[in-house]
C-alpha cells in the first residue's frame, strides 16, 4: 500500500495542479541559454551543413600499411600459438613413452616372476572354467 507523504518538500503531491504552471522561471533565467542570440540565418546554414554531411555518407580509408601490419601481427600470433602446440605435443610424447617403458618394464618383471608360477596358473584357470 503506498502512502502520499506531504512531509516531503518539493513533491509532486503537495504542488496543486492548476498553480504549478504560472509558477514556472522564465526563460531568460536558465544559465545554458545563449546571452548573444543566434540569428535565423546561421540556424539555418547550420542545420543545411548538418543534412549535407548526413547525406554525404561514410567513407573507410584502408590504406597497404595497416593491411600488412594486421597480416604480420596475425603470422606473428599463429606462429605462438604453434609453437606452444608443438611444445605441449612434445610433451605429451614424452610422458607416454615414459608410461609405456613404466609399463612395458612392470609387465617383464611380473613376466620373470610368472615364469616359475605357471603350472599353478593353468590349474587356477581350470578351475575357473565351465565347459
Amino acid at each position: 500500500m503506498f502512502r502520499v507523504n506531504t512531509d516531503i518538500p518539493g513533491a509532486m503531491e503537495v504542488v496543486h495542479p492548476n498553480k504549478f504552471l504560472p509558477n514556472l522561471r522564465p526563460i531568460e533565467e536558465f544559465r545554458h541559454t545563449p546571452l548573444i542570440p543566434v540569428s535565423e540565418k546561421d540556424l539555418l546554414k547550420y542545420k543545411e551543413s548538418v543534412e549535407q554531411k548526413n547525406r554525404k555518407g561514410y567513407y573507410v580509408e584502408i590504406r597497404k600499411d595497416t593491411i600488412v601490419f594486421y597480416m604480420i601481427a596475425a603470422l606473428a600470433i599463429g606462429t605462438v600459438f604453434y609453437t606452444f602446440l608443438m611444445v605441449n605435443e612434445k610433451q605429451m610424447r614424452i610422458k607416454q613413452d615414459l608410461e609405456r617403458t613404466k609399463t612395458l618394464r612392470n609387465k617383464a618383471l611380473r613376466g620373470k616372476k610368472g615364469a616359475n608360477l605357471l603350472p599353478e596358473r593353468e590349474k587356477n584357470d581350470n578351475k575357473g572354467a565351465s565347459f
